[in-house]
């Protein structure tokens, strides 16, 4: 019945999300595509059994003629599902994921397991601000003219609860003057900016030199992804790093960066990054800085994985994270972990990863 159901609704659907079927550009146009007729068909059957059509189909590279492997990828619906229940629906009563849904729980938690984070200056609770000061575990009430007396400084303001770059912007004090976007803005209108929901602002981090070099105008984070094992470890999963485009200060692919796949035993990029169809294909280089992918070695990757494994060890309930990790001069600092996070990025750039997914999720 259900089936039927969406069926019915299909012809609707599919002009609404067109661009996903039939209208899609290929990431690997030196390969031969398969005919629309057969785009639409695999997409007509990913709707039927899942509601949805395969947003990721070109970035996969599913439209390629004997290309891409359908069978070894997961489906994100089935897959969000397992990971849901595995996280949090398993156990309500027992959870550690407010914590990594929480931007300032989160580095209230990784201060106390000595993980380097961000550190936070202002924290703006229920319409009111307070100031965070090294030592002291009260918080201190303060107000916006306060921001102003970190002078020659940049912050990140960054919703608690904000997921996929929205709801962050760079807060810049300059000789006595608040700057967003380059545009002066009064203590006042601070506030009205964020009045909406409670925020941090956390001191900006200065990023390793050669994470520079790829893009200067973002925090290039990985996507550090750990996973619990049958034998009660934890393991680490194929993964990516995020890198900035155009002056951008925020690496998310949904907001024009590039997802590059890691080899998870040394650290060095593969050989493609990818972008999102709004913002491009899969490119060898930076398009900007022109930094070929596979000749870049990630400073102190082995101590970021120690340092994911170690943090993931403490929130025992969890079954699976993907961890935001920048790299500085001193070593990794942890930005932000995330329950939720998506198969999608690391399928594109790794391939299939139904199997171990399979393994590790029992899916």
């Amino acid at each position: 019945m259900i089936q039927f159901k969406r069926f019915l609704v299909f012809p609707v659907y599919l002009l609404n999300f067109i661009q996903y079927i039939i209208g899609g550009k290929t990431y690997y146009p030196e390969k031969k595509q398969k005919s629309k007729i057969v785009i639409l068909k695999d997409q007509i059957f990913n709707y039927i059994r899942y509601g949805k059509v395969e947003r990721y189909y070109y970035m996969y590279g599913l439209d390629v003629l004997r290309g891409s492997d359908y069978s070894a990828y997961v489906n994100y619906v089935p897959f969000m599902k397992r990971r849901n229940y595995l996280n949090y629906e398993s156990h309500p009563y027992n959870n550690s994921c407010a914590i990594l849904r929480n931007k300032f729980y989160f580095a209230v938690v990784a201060k106390s397991l000595n993980i380097p984070t961000p550190k936070i200056l202002f924290y703006y609770l229920n319409s009111k601000l307070y100031r965070i000061e090294e030592g002291n575990t009260s918080l201190i009430e303060s107000t916006f003219e306060d921001i102003i007396k970190l002078e020659n400084n940049t912050l990140f303001c960054k919703q608690v609860d904000g997921e996929c770059g929205e709801n962050v912007f760079k807060l810049r004090i300059f000789e006595h003057q608040l700057y967003v976007k380059d545009k002066r803005i009064e203590p006042a209108e601070l506030e009205l900016l964020i009045k909406q929901g409670n925020y941090i602002f956390q001191e900006a981090i200065e990023q390793h030199k050669e994470m520079s070099m790829l893009n200067p105008s973002s925090i290039n984070t990985m996507r550090l992804i750990t996973i619990r094992n049958k034998e009660g470890g934890i393991s680490l999963f194929p993964s990516i790093l995020r890198i900035g485009t155009n002056g951008s200060f925020v690496d998310n692919t949904s907001q024009g960066g590039i997802a590059v796949g890691i080899n998870m035993e040394t650290g060095k990029l593969l050989k493609y990054g990818f972008q999102k169809p709004a913002f491009g294909t899969k490119v060898e280089s930076h398009p900007n800085s022109n930094i070929n992918f596979s000749n870049f070695l990630i400073p102190f990757f082995q101590q970021a994985v120690q340092l994911a494994l170690y943090f993931h060890s403490f929130l025992s309930d969890i079954h699976s994270i993907g961890w935001d990790i920048a790299i500085t001069e001193n070593g990794p600092t942890f930005i932000e972990g995330n329950d939720n996070w998506e198969i999608n990025g690391p399928q594109v750039c790794h391939g299939g990863l139904k199997k171990l997914i399979k393994e590790y999720m029992d899916l």
